[in-house]
């Protein structure tokens, strides 16, 4: 016997278009990532996205500005420049390089702010400071700080009434905590 015998299931026609109709649509799904991903050129044309790049106290101004509501940083820090990252859904970040370090390095050994869009952020962090393994800790202001045992380096940080979520990122964990406690942490004025 020379005959190939083959699943029912694939003779049938409704099946095998079935099949097209789905590696089609993945095709697509795939597409749509990449373009919406988009490379930096892409990005920084969209009026969104951006950097990372260098920038300045008054272009942080400006962008806060533009967002409406306040950027955070660590302040103005002497023998550093400050590199701008914006990302599609508007997280901000900014990071303190030594000067003669490039923009856009990929070395997490430098100092970074994040500042994101969170609804009732003060409340997301009181629950997220219950859980196990995370510590919790008042700031100056009125602010609540949260971190986890298994990531202290990355300390978040939130207001009462704000619907903004701020990240500190220091390799060492104290520096991170200790930026917050002394409130060098604020918006950009």
């Amino acid at each position: 016997m020379n005959e190939r015998l083959s699943s029912p299931w694939a003779r049938r026609s409704d099946v095998r278009v079935g099949a097209v109709v789905a590696v089609a649509i993945a095709v697509a799904f795939v597409a749509w990532l990449l373009v919406r991903g988009g490379d930096s050129k892409t990005a920084a044309t969209s009026g969104r996205a951006t950097g990372p790049v260098e920038t300045t106290t008054a272009k942080l101004r400006a962008l806060s500005v533009e967002l409406g509501h306040p950027i955070y940083w660590a302040g103005p820090q002497p023998d550093r420049k400050y590199e701008l990252t914006r990302t599609s859904d508007d997280r901000i970040f900014v990071r303190y390089l030594p000067r003669d370090v490039q923009i856009g390095i990929r070395e997490a050994a430098f100092t970074i702010i994040g500042t994101y869009p969170v609804d009732n952020a003060y409340k997301v962090l009181q629950k997220l400071g219950k859980k196990p393994h995370e510590h919790n800790f008042a700031a100056p202001v009125g602010g609540f700080a949260v971190y986890s045992s298994e990531q202290p380096s990355n300390v978040y940080l939130a207001y009462p009434g704000s619907n903004l979520q701020i990240e500190v990122y220091d390799p060492s964990p104290q520096q991170a905590r200790g930026l917050i406690t002394s409130g060098q942490v604020a918006a950009v004025r």
